[in-house]
């Protein structure tokens, strides 16, 4: 059981615990300064015991700036990387600074309502280890993301090791064992919603209504939902390998079908013209086929040789508001 008394939203609850959230930003100047105003406030009717570390992931708008500027007697603290990492580089970068008996991440759009906080303490008071916000909506997604996003998830729960629910992002709560779990992952290809399940621990969804984003746009275009997507199944499933092996397998013993038949046709009915048409165009499909094959092959040779080179997830350019005491061991 966990220390103290806290109540939310009216409900009792027997635990006070010290939160850390963990705010990956990328250009996100426009909102950042009225989001840590307003989530500050909220976490202060939680706990007195409460920080804000924001990670820039290498903005261009004067995010960090802005953080900064807004963070004069709030508990807020800015970690800048040298460049654009990536959200999971970037969360990676919050967890490894956090110092929260919990840690909740969540993004700096509005879009994850504050509210929605308030449900993740009471889980985690009840025993859970790791609560999830579960999107109830997609309507702010364009539909064909949504279809590619659901075949995605289905293809990749139906095939990795672990399950990944559909809707599950990465607005979570994460209990202090969690956060040393995923702390100690040592890959670079990281996929945090798979992580998130790898682990393990108690686990529990909590649905909630996908908001309006207030500023800006979102930042993952498509370049980079499908590289997210390669990394998730090249890390959680050999289902691509087995796919081709499966294909290779068909394309064989067809062939040597093909080749008895027309053995056979040779003996009964002699000797015909080749046939040039259908001679290439099975070149040109077993060609295809095996490019194909190379290509899914060289996704996973490229994780190894990524893991290999043994670089780190992310550089720290810039601390603001961090001391030796702050910096969770």
């Amino acid at each position: 059981m966990k220390p103290s008394t806290l109540a939310v939203a009216g409900l009792p609850l027997t635990v006070r615990p010290s939160i850390t959230c963990v705010v990956p930003a990328f250009n996100e100047k426009d909102g950042i300064a009225a989001f840590l105003t307003g989530l500050c406030e909220h976490l202060s009717a939680l706990t007195e015991h409460y920080d804000v570390i924001v990670v820039d992931d290498g903005s261009r708008d004067g995010t960090g700036l802005e953080v900064i500027a807004a963070s004069g007697g709030l508990p807020v603290r800015l970690l800048s990387l040298s460049r654009n990492f990536g959200k999971e580089s970037a969360i990676s970068a919050g967890l490894d600074e956090a110092g929260g008996e919990v840690v909740v991440i969540i993004d700096a759009d509005f879009q994850q309502p504050f509210h929605v906080i308030d449900e993740f303490i009471r889980k985690w008071q009840q025993g859970y280890d790791m609560v999830y916000g579960l999107r109830t909506n997609r309507d702010t997604d364009p539909p064909l993301r949504r279809f590619l996003s659901r075949m995605f998830y289905k293809t990749l729960s139906r095939w990795s090791s672990v399950d990944i629910p559909a809707d599950a992002g990465d607005f979570r709560l994460l209990d202090r064992r969690v956060v040393k779990a995923l702390k100690d992952l040592p890959e670079r290809s990281r996929f945090m919603k798979g992580l998130y399940n790898w682990v393990g621990f108690r686990s529990v969804a909590v649905p909630f209504v996908y908001g309006e984003r207030r500023e800006g746009k979102s930042k993952f275009n498509f370049p980079r939902l499908f590289d997210l997507a390669m990394t998730g199944l090249t890390s959680f499933s050999a289902f691509p390998l087995r796919l081709w092996v499966a294909a290779g397998t068909m394309i064989s013993s067809g062939s040597i079908l093909y080749a008895g038949w027309i053995i056979l046709r040779t003996l009964t009915q002699g000797s015909h013209v080749p046939g040039w048409a259908s001679l290439a165009v099975a070149v040109s499909f077993l060609g295809g086929v095996q490019l194909l094959s190379i290509g899914i092959l060289g996704e996973y040779v490229a994780r190894i040789f990524t893991e290999v080179k043994g670089r780190p997830n992310y550089v720290v350019a810039e601390r603001h508001g961090f001391t030796a005491e702050t910096r969770d061991s």
